[in-house]
């Protein structure tokens, strides 16, 4: 697992969210162009029956795509929670050499979105799931 820091401005970015949904995030990523939102499992629902608007409100005050996923004990789970808004069709695990490895099969329209601009929203999605999974890598299906 990866060891996580937490600054003054993610702390800003968890305390934004957890304010407007009434829900405790679990992990919080960021990169220059997204933030990430972990929330326990089965919370969305209740995140969205509270706020419907809770995307738009965050984007408004953050001027970042948010992205919100289910937390879950299960690897496979999470990842489809991760990628859900891109259209995951499949994913793919191996175990190597002690090693596991994660690909992911999206709907073909998406896979630069989930990739981003000099593989900026793959390395999100990356640290993500190894912040609760050890994992080596993660990939995109192309």
């Amino acid at each position: 697992m990866k060891e996580v820091v937490i600054d003054n401005k993610m702390m800003g970015n968890i305390q934004l969210f957890e304010k407007l949904s009434g829900t405790e995030v679990k992990q919080c990523l960021e990169n220059e162009d997204m933030i990430v939102y972990v929330v326990g499992e089965k919370r969305i629902g209740d995140i969205f029956q509270r706020n419907p608007d809770i995307i738009g409100r965050v984007r408004e005050k953050t001027g970042k795509h948010i992205l919100m996923a289910e937390q879950s004990r299960d690897l496979l789970t999470f990842v489809r929670n991760l990628l859900l808004r891109f259209g995951v069709k499949e994913v793919y695990v191996t175990w190597k050499d002690g090693e596991t490895t994660v690909q992911v099969a999206v709907d073909q329209e998406n896979i630069g979105k989930v990739i981003g601009k000099e593989g900026r929203n793959i390395k999100l999605f990356r640290d993500a799931v190894q912040r609760f999974f050890n994992v080596k890598n993660v990939s995109v299906k192309q």
